[in-house]
């Protein structure tokens, strides 16, 4: 079993702000503290998860636990959702960055950077190859072409994400509102 089912597990016992702390950051402490209440080893959840299923009273530890600590488990749930939004301004930040990068290079020589798109096609062009021969002529296990292809899916993903992703989209749209008249009033 995984954290997963353990943080489900309690949740259904009516602990649900354990159970969504438990998931993130702070879960080792928390499980820390759940297997000191059941007796069961900090570094096995299967342990703790089994130890707190066959407890007839688990559900009223697991509620007085969430009571007693609620305010901090409050602060830790508002600090993972405060990790998880800043770790999403840096990835569109990021993007934006190269979208902002793009569009001075054609501002300053009038046409766009080749070298983008003869990278996008190359990473493209050698995914769909190694993806054919994978395919096709069944190479086996070897960890170069593993490497290789997880370089290569991990890089078709990110070209996908840069010329098709929801930024794109909105870096579109953006432009397409930039060309519209003003609308007169009166």
């Amino acid at each position: 079993m995984s954290l997963e089912d353990l943080a489900k597990s309690i949740v259904k016992k009516g602990a649900p702000l354990l159970g969504s702390v438990l998931g993130g950051p702070a879960g080792s402490a928390v499980g820390g503290l759940l297997a000191s209440v059941f007796g069961a080893d900090p570094d096995e959840p299967d342990e703790l998860l089994t130890k707190i299923e066959a407890d007839p009273e688990a559900a009223t530890k697991l509620r007085a636990i969430e009571l007693k600590h609620r305010e901090k488990l409050e602060e830790l749930k508002l600090e993972e959702a405060s990790i998880v939004l800043e770790e999403k301004k840096l990835y569109f930040a990021d993007t934006n960055s190269a979208r902002e990068r793009e569009k001075a290079i054609v501002e300053r020589t009038g046409k766009k950077d080749i070298n983008l798109y003869v990278l996008a096609w190359v990473v493209v062009g050698g995914f769909f190859i190694l993806t054919g021969i994978l395919m096709f002529k069944g190479i086996g296990n070897n960890p170069v072409l593993d490497i290789l292809f997880g370089g290569l899916v991990s890089g078709f993903a990110t070209v996908l994400g840069y010329f098709f992703g929801s930024s794109k989209g909105s870096a579109d749209k953006t432009h397409l509102l930039t060309l519209q008249q003003p609308v007169k009033k009166g």
